[in-house]
């Protein structure tokens, strides 16, 4: 089985330190979801998996061929439709081409209803698409990539529930094709019930959990909203 193993990772910046000693595994067919307060290391975690950003000690090993990163940042030009962008992307992103007809078969499988409204989008001036929509046409068209190991930071962010359920169905459609994902957030719920296991980052380390009662037992809170809270007000966070 296909695996991302981060062993022993540490991550420092002068004298501040986000990672120490810290361990996770995300294995192919599955979806791991990483938890954390603003400003705990998130999105420099997923660099550092990437090679954009360089770690201080720890090893990280990965055996899937080939790695796609969907960052919080999303910048398309205004002129362009965002056909054009699909078009961009895939020239980056594919090693093989990758037409609107390739894409839209996986994902309609994956989540009936979705062809529809990602045809809209994609028929748009880019300035004239909402955030929610180019985070979901980003995101969806990244699945449509034959790449065994998806990184996605806030996905859903700005999302409105409709796009939310689709790239939730595209995910999971994914990962049972044999995709890994790892995905972080700040919604618990959307984690807890989506996630076959998921990360806290706390105490400059990753604790994991597979289920909603382990991680409110562990950080003593009666709601999942109350252990995050517990979890991201520890000493040493």
């Amino acid at each position: 089985m296909k695996r991302l193993i981060v062993d022993a990772l540490d991550v420092r910046y002068a004298q501040h330190v986000l990672f120490n000693n810290a361990e996770l595994v995300v294995e192919s067919g599955s979806i791991s979801g990483l938890l954390g307060p603003n400003g705990s290391g998130k999105t420099t975690f997923f660099d550092v998996i990437c090679g954009l950003k360089k770690r201080s000690g720890g090893e990280i090993h990965r055996s899937f061929s080939k790695l796609l990163y969907l960052s919080q940042i999303i910048a398309t030009p205004p002129v362009f439709r965002m056909f054009d962008v699909f078009n961009m992307m895939m020239l980056f992103c594919s090693d093989t081409p990758i037409t609107q007809r390739h894409a839209l078969e996986k994902i309609e499988k994956w989540s009936p209803g979705i062809a529809e409204r990602y045809c809209e989008i994609w028929k748009k001036k880019s300035s004239l698409c909402s955030y929610g929509e180019k985070r979901c046409f980003f995101t969806l068209s990244l699945l449509s990539v034959n790449a065994d190991l998806v990184i996605l930071d806030e996905p859903t962010a700005g999302v409105d529930p409709e796009f939310r359920y689709h790239i939730w169905r595209c995910l999971e459609g994914a990962a049972a094709e044999g995709v890994a994902v790892l995905v972080s957030s700040h919604n618990v719920d959307e984690i807890v019930t989506h996630c076959d296991d998921f990360y806290m980052l706390s105490q400059r380390r990753f604790n994991r959990f597979t289920d909603a009662e382990g991680f409110m037992s562990r950080y003593g809170g009666s709601t999942l909203d109350e252990a995050f809270i517990h979890a991201a007000s520890l000493p040493g966070n």
